[in-house]
């Protein structure tokens, strides 16, 4: 009788673990590369997604859209955060290696131009800034401002925030020669903090709110009402310069990674992506 009890509970105990195991399969580490523009949301997710599901790792490392990417078609990163859209060439390239670029849209972005505050420029069209970033405007007289020479700075070719820009803004068309491009969009906010000739661009989320920093609003045309990057504004479009941010992923998510990705997407992850100051895709 004592060995049958014995069996008994020994049989109860593995029914157990392995319901236990179904509800919480184990976790492997999540390896999150690219987009600097997400590097802020992507800790803030990291960090809540473990909190929640203790004894998680997901290693989140910024950089640039283009790195990420590249680790991704590369094999060593399970996910690449994109500012930007992945290229045809980036997608074939990822193909040939093996991998399908699966694309998940996570948040929305208005890019947003910002100034030093003391400067009096109160909003540009999207050709007067193209103009600037070509190199065809470089005094702020030019454009309603002050005498000044224009500090027009930009993120490297590793970003997919420059890349978007170049798109979106110049047309295609070569950077100006006088164009300053930093490593980091948290550069970018220091250098228009500290000079009050500067212009920048980048992630809504990185300039609001910083002191000495002015966001400007931006007009479609020449002749129309500039817009500000704010959520309406960017929800509905109306906004020039809005985007979205991305995760890829070798075709649909799985295992960690489709836990990771589902929590990024839920009423809770969508919660970070406002409290950072991006916008929810709800």
């Amino acid at each position: 009788m004592k060995t049958k009890t014995l069996l008994l509970i020994a049989a109860i105990t593995a029914a157990s673990l392995a319901v236990a195991g179904a509800v919480m399969p184990s976790m492997k580490s999540v390896t999150v590369r690219g987009s600097d523009t997400m590097l802020i949301i992507n800790q803030r997710w990291a960090e809540a997604f473990h909190n929640a599901n203790p004894g998680s790792d997901v290693a989140v490392t910024g950089g640039g859209s283009s790195i990420g990417i590249n680790s991704f078609i590369n094999g060593v990163a399970d996910i690449a955060a994109a500012s930007r859209p992945m290229r045809k060439s980036e997608i074939d390239r990822a193909r040939s290696r093996g991998s399908i670029a699966f694309e998940t849209p996570v948040a929305l972005d208005g890019l947003c131009v910002a100034i030093n505050s003391s400067n009096s420029i109160s909003s540009l069209s999207m050709d007067q800034l193209r103009r600037i970033y070509i190199g065809q405007v470089t005094n702020w007289n030019q454009v309603g401002g002050p005498n000044a020479p224009i500090t027009t700075l930009s993120r490297d070719s590793n970003s997919g925030t420059y890349g978007f820009f170049q798109t979106n803004v110049l047309r295609n068309q070569n950077w100006g020669k006088g164009v300053r491009f930093l490593p980091s969009t948290s550069e970018e906010v220091r250098e228009v903090q500290r000079n009050r000739n500067a212009i920048a661009y980048g992630g809504v989320a990185y300039f609001r709110n910083k002191k000495d920093v002015k966001i400007i609003p931006i007009s479609p045309r020449d002749g129309v009402a500039a817009i500000a990057p704010t959520e309406e504004n960017v929800r509905s479009k109306k906004y020039p310069i809005w985007r979205y941010l991305y995760f890829y992923t070798n075709g649909r998510p799985t295992g960690s990674t489709k836990r990771f990705v589902d929590f990024v997407l839920s009423p809770a992850g969508q919660k970070i992506v406002e409290e950072v100051g991006y916008f929810s895709l709800r």
